[in-house]
């Protein structure tokens, strides 16, 4: 997701007839960062009579003077503006100082547009959501323009004029003369008490210290008879256009009496974050102008580097979409929250637990090793961090000791590759295009005797066979390892063992050309697959293998969940990979859990590569199963942290080492999770 070449991006931009550009230029300015106000309590009683003389008045810090609507860049408004705020428990009081040569007014009943004359506005969003938000304007004569918004207008909102805001107390001063434009006059100011109660929703008292409140103000003026109107704010929105609660400031809410003592804003977002779901809010909006759809994945933003590493360390990004709707994710597991963002523009804040995971070794049973041995080492793992092993044999006590330190113990068997029944069903075995069984022909090593997952009685006596260990004294679920077919091709890391190049799928490594696969996809095809003359570009043929596996697989898991057993497996890492590699669709099965068995230098591939191909994995099981990452550990010695970061970055819910890492690796993932916060699964 961060490495993104420039030429890809470019091509995106060239597709939609648009130069690629920036999310952070290109909506650059509707991203600066909003203004903050701390709004501390009065001191003593306020009079509203738009004369701001009291005291609280005095001492209360004002904003910065308001700037054109549009931001950095245009015209300073030709007059100065300023507003002040204070609260107790009932009000919040807002006053303002408007510089005018001319204070004009002409509109005199409550509900008419107020803009069509000078005016002051106010906008409140008390949750900070975007949604269900409050304008107050007046003009001059103390005339309201009141209303409240369920969403704003971009998102298709729309506003209730009949909402009139309930006990509010509002004045005007006129320093100078009303409607007499011979004269020069100096200001006109505002002073405003917004009742508490006005703006409750869900008898929630949102008007508390320590809150955060979205604010903005806005002045029209109207400066010559027949020009468009000038549009003068607080905190720009970076277009012409209020009703952008994301661009209002942050009105902080102190404990401190007004005069008594300065509290520093401090934001309440990780306001980098923020920054960047909103930008990725203004691409939709442009996206979906122009192709009436929504950019469907994370990775189709085209995030920079630069855009993704203002994120805090261990962010997360997701998004869900359709043609119509999304919904942004930013996860910050440090501070345990996450940002999410919708395509109306309603944003939200939700706490999260402390990310919990559970990591694994896979193990063989030394049996001439003490059992007191392996206790002590169990108990090294349980302090480290290790929730659970996989022992690829059973013995009992050793299992009871395992259990005995508090750790998980499951049975690793392997599937398709079962020498123990050549001697009873020899016919079981798959076939070569070659006419070659893996019963007296095996493919590269001498106990590669994988089975036809299509032969009669195979699926079957797997299941049994996985049922009856799944009874065991002390196991806790079964392991499936070697599900699938012999690898068509192998990790390029391996080619020099076997002094073989397999850059194509070679008939004596491709499997399975039994009678029984051959009548099966006949029958339902009316082709025999060696009469196949690209076998590799027949995706009937290919998937036909898939599927046979595949239903090998469903038959076992039925079987021992049936039982009660908790089934997982190892697999090849990546979906795509595992297909393309050894006719393994395991993105589809139904397991508990997978172990893509991530072994980077068997790819000549950096611990980078990790993570892309957990990302890959967590994405296709979406949720349905946890993916605990496989890493090798004589490939990750000399990386072993990156390769935990690119694990755990991109969505593992674990890791499994291979295997039996020693005390000192098992040291290094305690400080390791200790150092990211990362809670142990017991």
């Amino acid at each position: 997701m961060k490495k993104v070449l420039f030429s890809l991006a470019l091509l995106f931009g060239l597709m939609h007839g648009v130069e690629a550009q920036h999310l952070f230029d290109k909506h650059g300015r509707t991203l600066t960062l909003p203004a903050g106000y701390v709004c501390y309590k009065v001191d003593g009683e306020i009079k509203i009579d738009g004369k701001l003389k009291e005291s609280s008045w005095q001492k209360a810090e004002p904003t910065s003077k308001f700037v054109d609507i549009s931001g950095e860049g245009f015209a300073k408004p030709l007059f100065d503006t300023y507003a002040k705020m204070l609260w107790d428990d009932d009000y919040l009081y807002v006053g303002a100082v408007l510089e005018e040569d001319n204070v004009v007014a002409k509109l005199t009943q409550r509900d008419t547009i107020i803009y069509y004359d000078n005016d002051f506005e106010v906008f409140i969003d008390p949750d900070g959501d975007g949604h269900h938000y409050f304008e107050i304007e007046n003009n001059a004569r103390e005339v309201i323009f009141d209303l409240m918004l369920d969403r704003p207008y971009r998102s298709g909102g729309n506003f209730m004029v009949q909402w009139d805001c309930p006990g509010i107390k509002l004045a005007v001063h006129v320093d100078g003369t009303l409607n007499k434009p011979k004269d020069k006059d100096k200001q006109w100011s505002v002073e405003m008490a917004i009742p508490r109660q006005a703006l409750t929703l869900n008898f929630n008292n949102l008007l508390q210290a320590g809150t955060y409140w979205r604010i903005n103000f806005s002045r029209v003026q109207w400066i010559k008879p027949g020009q468009r109107e000038e549009n003068w704010v607080w905190q720009a929105t970076g277009k012409v256009d209020m009703h952008m609660p994301d661009r209002w400031g942050f009105l902080y809410f102190s404990d401190k009496t007004v005069g008594s003592g300065k509290e520093a804003f401090r934001y309440p977002y990780d306001m980098n974050a923020y920054k960047l779901i909103w930008a990725m809010f203004y691409e939709q909006q442009a996206y979906f102008a122009k192709e009436k759809n929504y950019i469907r994945s994370v990775d189709n933003f085209f995030l920079t580097d630069a855009e993704l590493n203002t994120l805090p360390k261990n962010s997360q990004i997701d998004m869900e979409a359709t043609s119509r709707t999304y919904l942004i994710s930013i996860t910050l597991p440090d501070k345990g929250e996450r940002y999410t963002l919708n395509n109306e523009g309603r944003f939200a804040v939700e706490k999260i637990e402390q990310r919990t995971v559970k990591n694994w070794t896979w193990m063989r049973i030394d049996k001439d090793k003490p059992v007191d041995e392996y206790r002590k080492y169990f108990d090294v793992m349980k302090k480290c961090g290790i929730s659970g092993v996989m022992f690829e044999s059973y013995n009992e006590p050793v299992y009871k000791a395992c259990k005995d330190a508090g750790l998980e113990a499951h049975y690793w068997k392997w599937t398709m590759n079962r020498a123990e029944v050549m001697e009873t069903h020899p016919d079981w075995f798959a076939v070569n295009r070659k006419g070659e069984s893996s019963f007296d022909k095996p493919a590269y090593v001498g106990y590669y005797r994988f089975l036809c997952p299509n032969h009669e009685g195979v699926a079957e006596y797997l299941a049994e066979d996985y049922v009856k260990i799944s009874k065991l004294p002390y196991v806790d679920g079964v392991h499936l390892d070697y599900v699938r077919f012999p690898d068509v091709i192998l990790p390029v890391g391996l080619w020099k063992n076997y002094d073989i190049e397999q850059t194509s799928e070679l008939p004596e490594y491709d499997y399975c050309y039994c009678d029984v696969c051959r009548h099966i996809f006949k029958e339902k095809t009316g082709v025999d697959p060696l009469e196949l003359k690209y076998p590799m570009q027949s995706q009937s043929w290919i998937n036909f293998r898939l599927d046979a596996i595949s239903r090998v697989v469903d038959t076992i898991t039925k079987a021992v969940k049936a039982n009660g057993g908790r089934i997982s497996a190892a697999v090849f890492p990546g979906p795509s990979m595992a297909k393309s590699m050894v006719r393994q669709n395991w993105g589809h099965w139904h397991l508990d859990a997978y172990f893509p068995m991530i072994y980077n230098g068997f790819y000549y591939e950096g611990p980078e590569w990790i993570g892309r191909s957990v990302k890959e994995s967590v994405e296709t099981v979406n949720g349905k199963a946890k993916i605990y990452a496989g890493l090798f550990m004589p490939d990750i010695k000399d990386h072993f942290e990156e390769a935990l970061d690119a694990a755990f970055r991109n969505g593992a819910s674990g890791v499994s080492l291979f295997d039996s890492p020693s005390e000192e690796y098992l040291l290094r993932l305690k400080k390791y999770l200790d150092k990211e916060g990362l809670k142990v699964a017991p």
